[in-house]
């Protein structure tokens, strides 16, 4: 999970740190190029791109109407499989063996475990992995139920409900929905030795890839039927259609789609990962390690606490994340997998999509939004004009209501688009049928 960006407080102290060497920012840089063949769990959140876009009116809301009156369109994604029998690595563990112990395809384990890249180098000792879902029998080092938890913990002193969300990789709205009874917001009430969930259960992974795909060719196959129906209607039917088109330009405005106004006049900042070629050359090298002390490679002191800072990188070939610890001495990341995460993890643990993640903490994670003054913007390394909509997936800690953080993947991206737009407050309407583009 990243820590809070800075950038939402408007502190640039990274151009005044010491930086990578020029050689190694380049070859980090040259050697981290983000897969072209992404996953279908980092695709699902993307619309079909080739359909038009829907006609629609910007609709003021009404002066009596909360929050809680206006819908938002909520945008079906790929889950993560949730686990119910975890394996402790040790010894000669690799991942073709954890596989056929537990009967399960290497595939399997891949996805189970985003955080293990598919090489499998990066297993650590002492670490749980998962290797089976619900659907599975819920044996060995793992918790499952059939009450709805798949995996609980037992608290210690140390213990706080955003800690237990940040270790366990869920939202800590999610920790509060799990566990009603303890008291949302102030968390006073956990108690020692009380086992708490901290994993939801009871639900089935999507597919969305292949709904996308049965909705595409059940359009094409129906566009087919309405143009051989019309081929077979009668000269009464045809005269009434051609009346109905002759009308259809005047009357659009009443079918046009309603986009109800969210919120106005938000506070608009921007948010990134960490990436070489956003930081000059300077600076000793040190180790970034994964919890367990495995090293994932050499950086800049500099660029080893803009890791920390930011949460998520890129460190040489890899994509890197905090891991479920505390950090010291650069020894607390963990590597994540570039086909599902290629740019990151939202604090909710799902993947940052470049020019699409917005962070906010008043608008309903997994709906799109729709703000207009982002439309036509010109993006750093695409080719695509903005369209203005975009998907609320993650939150942060830096900031409070009527704010919304957009992710840009680089800093140098900040950059190019502050300059160009100066842009610090924007409305919030409803995403309606918007289209989420991939940009990149």
């Amino acid at each position: 999970m990243r820590l809070p960006t800075l950038s939402t407080l408007g502190l640039f102290v990274l151009a005044t740190a010491r930086f990578v060497s020029a050689q190694q920012s380049a070859d980090i840089e040259n050697a981290a190029a983000v897969p072209q063949a992404y996953s279908d769990y980092y695709l699902s959140a993307f619309g079909d791109e080739e359909n038009p876009e829907a006609d629609f009116d910007l609709v003021e809301r009404d002066q009596h109407a909360t929050d809680a009156d206006i819908p938002e369109t909520p945008v079906e994604l790929i889950k993560r499989a949730t686990c119910s029998k975890y394996h402790t690595v040790s010894g000669n563990d690799n991942c073709i063996n954890l596989s056929k112990k537990y009967g399960i395809k290497l595939d399997q384990f891949y996805s189970w475990n985003p955080q293990v890249n598919h090489k499998c180098t990066n297993l650590n000792d002492g670490k749980k992995y998962c290797v089976g879902t619900e659907s599975g029998s819920s044996s060995g080092d793992g918790d499952s139920s059939s009450s709805g938890c798949a995996k609980t913990h037992k608290v210690t002193s140390s213990d706080t409900c955003a800690k237990l969300a940040k270790s366990n990789g869920i939202s800590l709205d999610t920790f509060y929905d799990l566990n009603p009874k303890v008291h949302r917001g102030s968390c006073d009430n956990l108690d020692d030795g009380k086992t708490y969930c901290v994993k939801p259960g009871n639900s089935q992974v999507s597919n969305k890839v292949t709904k996308l795909a049965s909705k595409v060719s059940s359009k094409k196959t129906s566009s087919k039927k309405k143009t051989s129906s019309k081929k077979k209607t009668s000269s009464k039917k045809k005269t009434s259609s051609k009346k109905k088109s002759s009308k259809k330009r005047p009357s659009t405005s009443s079918k046009k789609e309603k986009r109800k106004l969210l919120q106005s006049k938000t506070s608009f900042t921007y948010y990134w990962i960490a990436t070489p070629d956003s930081y000059k050359s300077g600076g000793k090298s040190v180790t970034i390690k994964t919890c367990g002390g495995k090293s994932l490679g050499k950086v800049s002191e500099n660029y080893g606490d803009a890791l920390v800072m930011e949460g998520t990188g890129v460190l040489g070939s890899k994509i890197v994340n905090l891991g479920g610890c505390s950090c010291s001495n650069y020894k607390c990341f963990e590597e994540v997998d570039k086909h599902d995460d290629p740019y990151g993890l939202t604090s909710n643990g799902s993947p940052l999509r470049p020019y699409v993640t917005i962070a906010a903490n008043d608008l309903k994670k997994g709906t799109k939004i729709y703000i207009p003054q982002l439309v036509g913007w010109s993006l750093p390394g695409s080719k695509k004009k903005h369209n203005g909509c975009v998907l609320v997936d993650d939150q942060s800690w830096s900031f409070g209501k009527h704010h919304v953080d957009f992710y840009i993947y680089k800093q140098k991206n900040y950059k190019t688009l502050d300059k160009q737009h100066r842009l610090t407050k924007v409305d919030i309407y409803e995403g309606g049928s918007c289209t989420i583009q991939n940009y990149l």
